[in-house]
């Protein structure tokens, strides 16, 4: 049978559960499996196919479908064990797992967004990376192809393979060398400094794509991202194919209790989540629509603080995205 013809003799819970046993700690949002789910369901084979076939000892060729798209995937045929080693279910769920970061294109083309924050800091932290390891190197070349990546404006390192080769573990190789009490302490300080450049560079990142996201951003928004502990970003798309409400596929994303979507709300911390509906310029959210949304996310959150804002873009056809940023402080 085809992959496509496996998945329609089994339910979404059937296949995710040995997912989750076999995976327990690497699993994308389980909401975004289920996606997947339906865009196999409902795909038309249109690639050349191929075989996965399943082992007696539990091995696969499920690895196959790595980078492979959903058009070609859905044909191609799965062979199992007649020893019974492998179900329906196992066989499916090792598919899902191989296939969904790569089985599909992401449908919002993001336009590039200013990044000058975050090359200021993600360019302080590398020259003081290279300051803390240059006094250890006795290579002429490597230090003086280090002391060439000071001066540069770009906040990439851009070294030889023997100089990225000293860079990378250079330092591990010293690290067992005594030092004076001194040397160790200002070390340590500047390691802090480092890695606080570097937190501050993601920070202002994720800024600049919160405003590409929603505009302009208030000043309490602005200090509210910039001093948060963690910020994670959830996707929801509604995969409906024209069968169900597009909101309602949402509604059953967020609240589904099987796909965990409240993982990343923590009611014992101070939180503010930010979300961005999406809809085409030919099939915007109506009222009723946005009256919906509006609803469901009431339940989702509770008393954690959000806002809701809705953009248009190409690319989703008929369906709706909704983007959740958690911001934690």
């Amino acid at each position: 049978m085809t992959v496509k013809e496996l998945f329609q003799s089994l339910y979404f819970k059937d296949i995710i559960e040995p997912m989750k046993k076999k995976y327990p700690d690497a699993l994308l949002p389980i909401s975004r499996y289920k996606e997947d789910y339906d865009i196999i369901l409902n795909t038309v084979f249109s690639g050349e196919g191929g075989t996965i076939t399943f082992h007696p000892d539990g091995n696969s060729d499920a690895y196959m479908c790595e980078g492979d798209r959903y058009f070609n995937i859905v044909g191609m045929e799965v062979v199992l064990p007649d020893n019974g080693a492998v179900t329906a279910a196992e066989a499916a769920a090792e598919i899902l797992w191989c296939s969904a970061p790569f089985g599909r294109y992401g449908e919002i083309d993001w336009a590039l967004f200013e990044e000058h924050e975050a090359d200021k800091y993600a360019l302080q932290a590398k020259r003081l990376d290279i300051k803390i390891a240059l006094p250890y190197c006795r290579d002429k070349k490597i230090r003086r192809e280090l002391k060439q990546q000071m001066m540069s404006t770009s906040e990439d390192l851009c070294l030889s393979a023997e100089a990225d080769d000293w860079f990378v573990f250079g330092e591990g190789k010293l690290w067992g060398r005594r030092q004076k009490r001194s040397k160790r302490k200002r070390k340590y300080r500047m390691k802090k400094r480092r890695d606080e450049l570097f937190r501050q560079s993601e920070l202002h990142k994720e800024l600049d794509l919160l405003e590409a996201k929603i505009g302009s951003v208030s000043e309490r928004l602005k200090q509210l991202v910039l001093s948060s502990s963690s910020i994670e970003t959830i996707y929801y798309e509604s995969k409906t194919y024209g069968k169900s409400g597009r909101i309602d596929y949402i509604a059953d994303l967020l609240l589904n209790p099987l796909y965990n979507s409240k993982k990343y709300l923590n009611p014992a911390k101070k939180q503010e989540c930010i979300c961005v509906l999406y809809a085409t310029p030919e099939h915007p959210c109506t009222t009723a629509e946005q009256n919906r949304i509006i609803e469901i996310l009431g339940k989702y959150f509770g008393s954690t603080p959000w806002q809701l804002f809705t953009r248009q873009c190409k690319g989703l056809d008929n369906e709706v995205e909704l983007d959740i940023t958690d911001i934690t402080q």
